[in-house]
């Protein structure tokens, strides 16, 4: 399965970059040369065309056909502003998801769990 670890110049991005103290703010997982498949504000999980600019692929064992049972999941803004905060219990609703747990979970490892994108790109690159 191929990740893709991207950032880019919008607000968003940057933000999370600065909260997260890392350089991705963002992954995806390649369905074809065309697609990805992500969680992105607000609209959540969907298909998308591929449209990332700055980015990096690592390649791990999982299923992306997994992802495609998350599609229309909303995305989980609470578990965002956990990352952010990270106080207390992680603030997760089952029923919605950011981009990093959509990784996690085609993934099927735990050591993906509760890490950003940057945490899991470092997680996977020291795992090889």
């Amino acid at each position: 399965m191929e990740i893709y670890f991207s950032r880019s110049t919008s607000i968003l991005s940057r933000l999370i970059q600065r909260f997260t103290k890392g350089k991705w703010s963002h992954n995806a997982i390649k369905i074809d040369d065309f697609h990805i498949i992500d969680s992105r504000f607000p609209k959540g999980v969907q298909i998308r065309h591929f449209d990332l600019k700055d980015y990096e692929v690592l390649t791990i064992k999982g299923d992306e056909k997994e992802a495609l049972k998350h599609i229309e999941k909303r995305y989980d803004l609470w578990l965002f502003f956990w990352y952010v905060f990270k106080y207390g219990k992680r603030w997760n609703n089952p029923n919605q998801m950011i981009c990093s747990e959509l990784i996690a979970e085609c993934a099927k490892d735990e050591n993906l769990r509760g890490k950003t994108p940057s945490e899991q790109y470092h997680y996977i690159l020291n795992k090889r």
